[in-house]
């Protein structure tokens, strides 16, 4: 270590005083200036002297963090985006003119992204997406929940506690409900007309599995939906149909029982006898009035059933979800860098304070704020052999 002359030794030596002119002003200048060799001296040499605790404490933070970054999974994502059009019957006209299809306004694009957020729609998707992916959907997205995940059946054997039976996978509970929650994105553009869907798995090829079980299930209820107001109307119609050919069927029997009662010949339509005859009109008026009824209701239930059958799905995937080949998010070398950066300031934090507490005297700024004498020389390390 080099040592360094005060104003002290001015009297001692004159020559010194002669040759290293300087005053406080210029002393105290050179204190306010930027000195590279001063960080050298104040932080990386202490660390120099004690390596080892440095090489240790990042060599620990690197053993926890790299069998860390081997429980965490890469993230797979996959995305579809569907154009909605405004629901509409694909009836042919008298010309068979196609009615032009017209993009969804903004309210049905919220509404439609309202509901695939709803818990009754995501319990649907629950339903038909394959145990595969129910499993993945076990597996929390966050790496604490990941950690404490694998940690969990260790826990359970320190302290010898019985695993639970694994819960059926086709139960839908409300923290599966809550992890496709999590797993699943979805946004609107009412400028577009379209609905972006983006699905995320750790299983490599279950991310287009996840998207097309969403698309899969709006498809269906959207369907469903649109058929609902005419279906409606269809089902009071069959109703309706069902009395009325009721009503034909009695009133067909009751003039077939009148005429085999007094012997008439299905086909004859008039008889002699005046009073017969009157009773026979009015059974055959009633059979024409019913048959008349039957056929508008059957022509209303025939349009009924041609317009539901016409209604066409107002949803198209115009970029289907594709197989991705990378990860979308790989935290493995982000924790790797962690624990190396950890570790290292783990060391280096407590030499620096060390050598703080204890006040080694490594610069002239040192024995400047320390004595606040000026620094008039210094002379160099000497290695006695």
């Amino acid at each position: 270590m080099e040592s360094f002359l005060t104003n002290t030794h001015r009297k001692r030596n004159p020559l010194l005083l002669k040759n290293n002119p300087m005053n406080s002003t210029t002393q105290q200048d050179a204190n306010n200036t930027l000195d590279p060799q001063f960080f050298i001296a104040k932080y990386l040499l202490p660390v120099l002297e004690h390596k080892w605790i440095l090489v240790f404490t990042t060599f620990l933070g690197l053993a926890i963090a790299v069998p860390i970054s081997l429980i965490i999974q890469p993230e797979y994502s996959s995305t579809a985006t569907t154009q909605v059009e405004t629901p509409r019957a694909k009836m042919i006209s008298k010309v068979t003119e196609e009615i032009s299809s017209r993009t969804g306004n903004r309210a049905y694009i919220t509404a439609a992204v309202a509901r695939m957020h709803s818990s009754a729609f995501q319990t649907e998707v629950l339903k038909v997406i394959p145990n595969a992916l129910q499993n993945d959907l076990e597996i929390p997205l966050s790496v604490k929940g990941q950690i404490l995940r694998k940690l969990k059946p260790f826990a359970k054997k320190i302290l010898n506690k019985n695993d639970t039976p694994p819960t059926d996978t086709a139960r839908i509970t409300p923290e599966r409900l809550a992890s496709l929650s999590k797993r699943i994105e979805i946004r609107g553009n009412t400028g577009k007309g379209t609905i972006q869907i983006t699905g995320t798995t750790f299983a490599q090829e279950m991310a287009t599995v996840l998207v097309n079980s969403y698309i899969d299930v709006w498809v269906a209820m959207n369907m469903d939906a649109n058929k609902s107001l005419i279906r409606h109307e269809l089902d009071f119609t069959r109703e309706q149909r069902s009395e009325y050919h009721k009503q034909l069927k009695a009133a067909e029997n009751e003039l077939r029982l009148f005429k085999q009662k007094y012997e008439i010949p299905p086909a004859l339509t008039s008889v002699t006898d005046m009073e017969l005859q009157s009773q026979l009109d009015v059974l055959q008026n009633k059979l024409e009035n019913s048959k008349e009824r039957y056929k508008k209701i059957d022509d209303i239930f025939l349009e009924l059933s041609r317009k539901e059958k016409a209604v066409v799905n107002n949803i198209k995937v115009i970029n289907p979800p594709q197989s991705p080949l990378f990860p979308s998010k790989n935290m493995r070398i982000p924790i790797i860098l962690m624990g190396f950066l950890l570790g290292a300031a783990s060391g280096i934090a407590p030499i620096l304070l060390w050598d703080y507490y204890k006040g080694n005297i490594r610069h002239k700024k040192d024995v400047h704020s320390a004595v606040d004498i000026p620094i008039i020389g210094k002379l160099p390390s000497i290695k006695i052999k």
